[in-house]
Protein backbone atom coordinates (compact mmCIF):
# COMPACT_ATOMS: atom_id res chain seq x y z
CA UNK A 1 0.00 0.00 0.00
CA UNK A 2 1.21 3.51 -0.71
CA UNK A 3 2.60 5.72 2.03
CA UNK A 4 1.35 9.32 1.94
CA UNK A 5 3.16 12.21 3.63
CA UNK A 6 1.27 15.18 5.08
CA UNK A 7 2.01 18.41 6.92
CA UNK A 8 -0.72 19.93 9.08
CA UNK A 9 -1.48 23.55 8.25
CA UNK A 10 -2.64 24.24 11.83
CA UNK A 11 0.16 22.82 14.01
CA UNK A 12 2.82 22.09 11.32
CA UNK A 13 3.11 18.45 12.41
CA UNK A 14 4.54 16.20 9.67
CA UNK A 15 3.25 12.63 9.53
CA UNK A 16 2.79 9.63 7.25
CA UNK A 17 -0.35 7.66 6.53
CA UNK A 18 -0.62 4.25 4.83
CA UNK A 19 -3.73 4.23 2.66
CA UNK A 20 -5.12 2.22 -0.21
CA UNK A 21 -5.77 4.18 -3.40
CA UNK A 22 -9.52 4.07 -2.65
CA UNK A 23 -8.99 5.36 0.92
CA UNK A 24 -6.75 8.14 -0.37
CA UNK A 25 -9.57 9.33 -2.64
CA UNK A 26 -12.38 9.08 -0.06
CA UNK A 27 -11.01 9.15 3.51
CA UNK A 28 -10.80 12.42 5.44
CA UNK A 29 -7.29 12.27 6.89
CA UNK A 30 -6.78 14.09 10.19
CA UNK A 31 -3.64 15.28 11.90
CA UNK A 32 -2.85 12.82 14.72
CA UNK A 33 -1.66 15.70 16.93
CA UNK A 34 -4.44 18.32 16.66
CA UNK A 35 -7.14 16.46 14.63
CA UNK A 36 -7.25 19.17 11.96
CA UNK A 37 -8.22 18.21 8.41
CA UNK A 38 -6.31 21.17 6.93
CA UNK A 39 -3.40 19.19 5.52
CA UNK A 40 -0.86 19.68 2.79
CA UNK A 41 0.03 16.56 0.80
CA UNK A 42 3.82 16.37 0.47
CA UNK A 43 5.15 14.74 -2.68
CA UNK A 44 8.18 12.62 -1.79
CA UNK A 45 10.60 11.34 -4.43
CA UNK A 46 10.75 7.59 -4.92
CA UNK A 47 12.29 5.01 -7.19
CA UNK A 48 11.14 1.65 -8.45
CA UNK A 49 13.51 -1.26 -8.84
CA UNK A 50 12.52 -4.07 -11.15
CA UNK A 51 14.22 -7.33 -11.89
CA UNK A 52 14.55 -8.72 -15.35
CA UNK A 53 13.01 -12.18 -15.59
CA UNK A 54 14.83 -13.05 -18.79
CA UNK A 55 18.36 -12.34 -19.84
CA UNK A 56 19.24 -11.81 -23.47
CA UNK A 57 22.92 -12.24 -24.19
Amino acid sequence: MPLYEYICQQCHHAFSEVLTLKEHETKKVQCPKCKSEELEHVIEPFFAKTASKTQSW
